[in-house]
Parts: structure tokens; C-alpha cells; sequence
């Protein structure tokens, strides 16, 4: 069964109103940064961490931070610089009982969402979203529209760098 975003809650991170100690998404880095070192990163605002609940439970995270991107000039199509504004995907994650659910493509969704409003609302350039994707995760990534970053700064990383066009990419959701 899908959960939409507008099934959702989305709430900021805060230890205090909602306990993260019960999360679980199958990643240990991912549980770990949600029950341990998100508070520190909101309160040195570094990252915003928004909770996805669903009938008042964690389902799932996403964490969001400032970020550019620099593109291969096979890339800078209608750019005349190679560094541009983006928002990154610093964490996502979804609780094991809920994966498959399309709450991850729900979160991507309030994600593109937020550089919209970025952009309109609040008069901030950003043209894409980022993420340093963990392998396992690239075909979700992929499939949302999300390319590979070809400029040889993103080689041969671990993490490999994707990136999504918020005006030419393919809707979300």
C-alpha cells in the first residue's frame, strides 16, 4: 500500500517531542545519525531533519542541507558557470516495516517542494537537488529521474554523486 505526502506528517527533528530510539531503516549509519548526531547538526544548523509520521509513528527522515554542484561541461547546458546552487538529500531513510510503501518517493517529492519554494518563495537560487548515494540506493535514485554526476571531481567515489533538475527533470511522484 502507498503513503503519500500528504498521508504524512513531516515534523522537525526534535529529541524532546519525538524519540527516534526505535527507528530502524536497515542501515546503521542512517539509525545512527537519526538517533544520535541529527540534534547536533540542527542545532549548529548544518542540516534540517524532517520526521515522517504516520499515525503518530517514525515511518521515515529526511535530511536537508545547502549545497552546489559543479557540472561536467557536457553538463552546462545553458550555464555559463560550472557551480551551481542545489539542495542536498544529506540522509533518507525508511523504517523497515514501512519500505516499498513510497514514502521515500514521497520525501523526494517534499524535497523538490522545498527548492521550489526556495527559489519562489524566498528568493534563494536552486536549480537542483543532490545526494551522495549509497550504492544500494542508486536504481530509487535513478528511477526518480536523478542522473549520475559525470565531472571527474565525483569519480571514483564510494558514494557516488546524483543530481536532479528541478525544472527539466521528470515529476516526481
Amino acid at each position: 500500500m502507498a503513503i503519500t505526502l500528504e498521508q504524512l506528517e513531516l515534523v522537525t527533528a526534535d529529541h524532546s517531542k519525538y524519540d527516534p530510539s526505535a527507528f530502524d531503516c536497515g542501515h546503521g549509519d542512517l539509525n545512527e545519525f537519526i538517533k544520535h548526531d541529527c540534534p547536533d547538526q540542527i542545532a549548529k544548523n548544518l542540516s534540517v531533519t524532517k520526521l515522517a509520521l504516520h499515525e503518530n509513528l517514525i515511518v521515515g527522515y529526511i535530511t536537508l542541507l545547502a549545497d552546489s554542484i559543479t557540472l561536467h561541461p557536457d553538463e552546462q547546458e545553458g550555464f555559463t558557470f560550472k557551480q551551481v546552487p542545489a539542495l542536498k538529500i544529506g540522509r533518507l531513510g525508511i523504517a523497515v516495516k514501512y519500505q516499498n510503501q513510497k514514502i521515500g518517493t514521497a520525501l523526494m517529492k517534499y524535497a523538490v517542494g522545498v527548492a521550489v519554494r526556495m527559489n519562489i518563495g524566498l528568493g534563494v537560487g536552486c536549480r537542483f537537488l543532490t545526494v551522495d548515494s549509497d550504492p544500494k540506493a542508486i536504481d530509487f535514485y535513478k528511477r526518480l529521474g536523478f542522473v549520475m554526476s559525470i565531472h571527474r571531481e565525483y569519480k571514483g567515489r564510494n558514494y557516488p554523486n546524483m543530481h536532479y533538475d528541478i525544472i527539466q527533470g521528470p515529476q516526481i511522484g
